[in-house]
């Protein structure tokens, strides 16, 4: 979508892994928190969400997550050391709660300035029509 819209759309990625119901989601959202303190989230973010039928019924996915690390260029130690530290866990928590306190309930949910946009309008075409819509009523 930033190829489309450019500068006229800022997206916010925004963790709530759903835990206990997705057994890996506290440890996709960790290694995704991890690589963006290296610049790398929207890579990292993508391998998880390309490879998830490969993840996601493994019993430790700490060796998948970390292949990942090094197939986007990270610095290893540093992306395993952060995986687990302190500011990753603050930023998960802080954007749980920021989640709840704006009624989510589930994912994907998705707000356009400032409302939540209806799921059924998630699919990329729909999304992008309302994208245009909310860009014709700011000019």
């Amino acid at each position: 979508m930033h190829a489309e819209f450019g500068d006229n759309l800022r997206i916010t990625f925004r963790e709530f892994p759903l835990v206990p119901t997705h057994q890996h989601a506290m440890a996709a959202a960790s290694a995704a928190e991890a690589a963006g303190l290296q610049g790398k989230f929207w890579e990292m973010h993508k391998l998880i969400y390309d490879n998830q039928k490969t993840w996601h019924e493994q019993f430790d996915v700490r060796p998948t997550f970390e292949g990942y690390a090094k197939q986007i260029g990270l610095d290893l130690p540093r992306f395993q050391k952060d995986i687990n530290g302190e500011a990753v866990a603050q930023r998960i928590f802080l954007d749980g709660k920021r989640a709840h306190s704006l009624g989510v309930k589930g994912t994907p949910t998705v707000f356009l300035n400032g409302r939540e946009v209806p799921f059924e309008s998630l699919p990329a075409e729909k999304l992008r029509v309302l994208i245009q819509e909310e860009l014709r009523r700011k000019k």
